[in-house]
């Protein structure tokens, strides 16, 4: 299971369980306090109306009557009922209200109503004193309970509270497990996306919205891969026949500009035509990494694989580079000081990433110039350490050293960069006196 989306499981379920409970204790709460509302019938409790009345009853020679100060109020009614059961004072008493009560009747009324009126009573010294509601506005119902029910009361609430918060995890695990699923999905997809291929999401459910984004940025994407590949097979196409076209004039002018510097006696003309052996050379070596690079842009793997001595190919690389028409001034300093060193790849492209990058230490200093190549091991790496001390490199060109330029100028940098990976090596690239490069390549066991 996904670690995150395992996180996202659990915060949902515990927050479900909380939210649960809270609501719980509030709805509890509520009702404890809410249980009774017969204080909204006239503002005022039964009990409060029924202590108010008594307070302001006064005792008079002709009989009761309120003080000035204070008046029932009319949707209610009140009677005074004395030993013998008769009224002996009332206000506000509905016309179907009896005049007298036996004892059976005062206990009715006591707990129920009177005429379907719901009553409440207070004892006085005087009598019983009834306090009357309209009719319909209370309902009464009889609960009772055993002191052990109060006394196990506590345990039964932590019960109570536990199975809802085990009802809550279940409840919530359930839709946290559908949740899951739709995140999983959603999770799925973009890794998918990641990674360029095609996605198609459910588009339902609360990702809905989310999942047809995803599945858009897919259709788009694929889009843009068949442009883009359409672009990179023609310009493929474009180099590979270019390269064709141009080989065939080349070989040509190649020969015969090698054979008239072999016979031409005229030294000046001699040199012209060695000239244009060497210029032609150039043209060679370009077309030849425009191919490569063409192949290695798309970290295509090496051809031709076999096991490699990196001393004789720094050897060979340097030969080349002394054979070509070189200032006098600029000197290579060779440093070999693991002999058995071999490596496992395409001999063709480990060499041309060398060449390159001494010729192009040979090309942009100004002599005097000094080139050192070290070669050693680090553990199961082989080094390959050059460095000048010429002027150094711009460092915009080390920011970008791993793209290939739109231009056939500045190829052999990017170039020896994308060899040394794709042979499983690694490559720095920095200025420190001069321009210097590391390149690690892994031993052959």
């Amino acid at each position: 299971m996904n670690k995150t989306i395992f996180k996202i499981l659990i915060l949902f379920i515990a927050s479900a369980v909380v939210i649960s409970l809270i609501l719980l204790s509030i709805n509890f709460l509520a009702f404890a306090i809410t249980a009774s509302d017969t204080s909204n019938l006239n503002q005022k409790s039964p009990v409060t109306v029924l202590g108010e009345v008594a307070k302001h009853l006064n005792k008079t020679d002709s009989g009761f009557a309120f003080g000035e100060e204070y008046s029932l109020s009319e949707n209610l009614w009140v009677i005074l009922i004395d030993e013998a059961g008769n009224v002996i004072w009332q206000e506000h008493k509905p016309a179907d209200i009896p005049e007298h009560y036996t004892i059976n009747d005062v206990a009715s009324m006591t707990k129920w109503f009177l005429n379907d009126y719901p009553v409440y009573v207070r004892t006085l010294d005087d009598g019983l004193l009834v306090l009357g509601y309209p009719k319909n506005t209370v309902g009464k119902y009889q609960m009772e309970y055993s002191m052990e029910w109060f006394s196990s009361l506590p345990t039964r609430l932590i019960a109570v509270l536990l199975f809802n918060a085990v009802l809550a995890t279940v409840l919530a695990l359930c839709f946290g497990l559908i949740l899951y699923r739709r995140l999983k999905e959603l999770v799925t997809g973009i890794r998918t996306l990641k990674q360029e291929e095609p996605t198609n999401l459910k588009e339902k459910g609360i990702f809905k919205e989310l999942a047809k984004s995803v599945n858009e940025t897919s259709v788009t994407i694929g889009r843009k891969n068949a442009l883009l590949k359409q672009q990179d097979d023609a310009r493929a196409n474009w180099i590979a026949g270019i390269s064709h076209d141009v080989r065939t004039p080349l070989s040509i002018i190649m020969g015969y500009s090698e054979e008239l510097s072999g016979s031409l006696k005229d030294e000046n003309k001699q040199k012209k035509a060695e000239i244009i052996m060497s210029q032609s050379l150039k043209i060679k070596t370009l077309v030849e990494d425009l191919n490569l690079i063409s192949s290695l842009e798309y970290d295509m793997q090496p051809a031709k694989k076999k096991q490699i001595k990196i001393c004789s190919l720094l050897r060979e690389a340097v030969s080349e580079i002394l054979n070509e028409a070189m200032d006098e001034k600029v000197n290579i300093e060779l440093d070999l000081t693991f002999e058995k060193a071999a490596v496992v790849g395409d001999e063709r492209l480990l060499k041309r990433a060398v060449f390159n990058l001494i010729h192009n230490a040979v090309c942009h200093n100004k002599s005097p110039c000094t080139i050192q190549i070290i070669q050693k091991k680090e553990e199961s790496m082989c080094v390959i350490s050059i460095r000048d001390n010429g002027a150094g490199v711009d460092p915009k060109v080390l920011e970008q050293i791993g793209t290939i330029p739109k231009s056939a100028h500045g190829l052999g940098l990017p170039m020896a960069y994308k060899i040394v990976q794709v042979h499983g090596g690694v490559f720095n690239a920095y200025n420190d006196g001069g321009f210097c490069v590391e390149m690690k390549l892994p031993l052959a066991q």
